[in-house]
Formats: C-alpha cells, sequence, structure tokens
C-alpha cells in the first residue's frame, strides 16, 4: 500500500478547505442576495401601500367632494337642482335653505336631514328627498307638495286668498305667499265671507266632496260655490247656476240628484235662465228679467 507523503497530504487537506470555504462563501452570498431581495420586496411593499394610501388621501380630499358654500345662493346653478316645487317658489326655496351653514364635510358623509327639516317647515311641502351626488358635489332636491282642494275667496271676481290642502285628512292653509296656484293644480273655488280659517276638517270635506260631486253628476264644470248667506246657498257651473238653499248634510247631495233630468232641456235655454232652483220638492226654473230700463235721450248741447 503506497503512503502520502506529507506534503501531498497537507495538499489535499488545503485543496479541500478551500473547496468547503468556495462552497461557504457561495452559500452565504445567495443568502445575502436572497435577504437583500426580501428586504426590496419588503420596503416595495411598504412604499406602495404608501403611495396608495396617499393618493386615496388626497382624491377624497379633493374640493370636488365638498358642496359649494354658495350652492344656496342663486338659482340655477351646476351645484343644486330643484325638482317637484308647483306651489313653492325656488326663491322661498333658497330663502330657507340659506339660514343653514353648510357642513365642511365631504359629500358622502353629508347628513341632509337639517337640509329637509328646514324645507319641511314651508306650509305646501308635505315630503322632502335629497340626493347626494359626486364629482362635482351638488344635491338634487325633490319636493312632494300637499293637495289643494278648496280655494277660498270673497266674492267670484277676486282671486283666491287661500287655499285648503287635504292629504289624507291631514288639513293645512296655504296663505297669499304661496298663490295664486300653478293652473296645473285645479282646486274648486268657496265664495265666502266667513273666517274659513276656523272650519273644521269635517266641513272641509263635506265641501269637497259636494263640489265633486256636483261636477260629476251634471257633467259640468264647476265655478264656485256661494255661501256668502249660508242659508241660501248658490252654485255656479259652468253654463247654469244652481239654487240650493242652506246646505244640509247629505239632503243637499238628494237635491244635486234632482237637477240631472231637467239639466239637458235647461242648457239649450240657458242665456234666458238665471238660476234653477232646487230649493224644493219640484225643480223649479227662475227666468232673466228681460225688462231693461231705457235711459232718455241725451240732449244735445248747443255749438
Amino acid at each position: 500500500m503506497k503512503t502520502i507523503s506529507p506534503d501531498r497530504e497537507s495538499q489535499i487537506i488545503d485543496n479541500y478547505n478551500k473547496r468547503k470555504l468556495s462552497q461557504f462563501k457561495k452559500r452565504r452570498n445567495l443568502r445575502k442576495t436572497k435577504i437583500f431581495r426580501e428586504n426590496i420586496r419588503f420596503w416595495a411593499r411598504i412604499f406602495s401601500i404608501g403611495l396608495l394610501v396617499l393618493i386615496f388621501w388626497i382624491i377624497i380630499d379633493l374640493p370636488q367632494w365638498y358642496l359649494n358654500k354658495n350652492i344656496f345662493t342663486s338659482y340655477p346653478n351646476k351645484y343644486l337642482e330643484i325638482e317637484g316645487n308647483k306651489i313653492v317658489s325656488t326663491r322661498q326655496l333658497l330663502s330657507k335653505l340659506k339660514t343653514l351653514k353648510i357642513p365642511d364635510k365631504p359629500v358622502y358623509l353629508l347628513n341632509t336631514k337639517s337640509f329637509e327639516n328646514k324645507i319641511l317647515e314651508l306650509t305646501p311641502v308635505k315630503k322632502v328627498f335629497i340626493r347626494r351626488y359626486w364629482f362635482p358635489a351638488r344635491l338634487r332636491i325633490v319636493l312632494d307638495e300637499r293637495t289643494p282642494v278648496l280655494s277660498i275667496t270673497p266674492t267670484p271676481k277676486i282671486e283666491p286668498v287661500a287655499v285648503f290642502t287635504n292629504d289624507d285628512g291631514i288639513i293645512k292653509i296655504l296663505g297669499k305667499e304661496y298663490l295664486p296656484l300653478s293652473p296645473s293644480k285645479e282646486t274648486y273655488k268657496i265664495i265666502t265671507y266667513d273666517q274659513f280659517s276656523l272650519w273644521s276638517p269635517k266641513l272641509i270635506k263635506y265641501l269637497t266632496d259636494l263640489a265633486f260631486y256636483i261636477e260629476n253628476s251634471s257633467n259640468e264644470k264647476l265655478e264656485y260655490i256661494d255661501i256668502r248667506n249660508p242659508d241660501d246657498v248658490f252654485i255656479q257651473l259652468k253654463d247654469v247656476k244652481l239654487r240650493i238653499g242652506r246646505i244640509n248634510g247629505s239632503t243637499t247631495f238628494s237635491n244635486i240628484v234632482k237637477v240631472i233630468p231637467v239639466l239637458p232641456e235647461a242648457l239649450k235655454t240657458k242665456n234666458e235662465i238665471e238660476y234653477i232652483d232646487l230649493r224644493w220638492d219640484n225643480v223649479s226654473i227662475k227666468l232673466k228679467d228681460k225688462e231693461k230700463k231705457q235711459e232718455p235721450p241725451k240732449e244735445k248741447t248747443a255749438q
């Protein structure tokens, strides 16, 4: 068996140690590279998250998220839409909203309850819906107004001084500030000298039902019901006048029915009729007085 010289053995050991050292250095370098790459990825994630947070913060803090402070100063403007206001004027609506301070909040965090409560202070408004929109921040106000049923006036030729509304039995009075109504808001006209603000909801419903019944029974447009003399009530239809006497619950409805058979013939001579009298069991017709007073001829002045 051959023996290895000490020098050769030493050389072999040195070579082995060099290879081991080289392998160790390679593994260490690989480990350092791996750690470096992991650190890069970690800080890249941190940077990306920070950048996203910054971008998100910048976006949510853009001025387009906030309502214009002068949104209720004038109308129309690009920050405000108003719908459904047939009775309430835009000026009246803005006048209410101007008193409110616009919250310094993005529109998506804005509570519109204070706006709604302020608008509901307007008598004609039954419900209000406020929708919020983004970019730019703006509001859309939709009004659901009350239903006018009776208009009150002291004489037929004067514009109404007040209007009653009735919504599921809830009665409200609209004053002059909301008049005249839009032509799309039709009401039954009541002529009276009475203190109508003291009328009960029952009476208002009765007069509304009576007016509706008169129109539908006669197929004639109701011009007004004249109750200035409660004991001698007149009903003016489009082409003829009815005299019904005192309003007396369901009896009045029964009296109205009596005009149906005679109305077609009466309308043929409507220009000669003063009124149809429904106060008695038998219907009678009052003709106009054809006698005309002739004025004496005026004397010519001397020239």
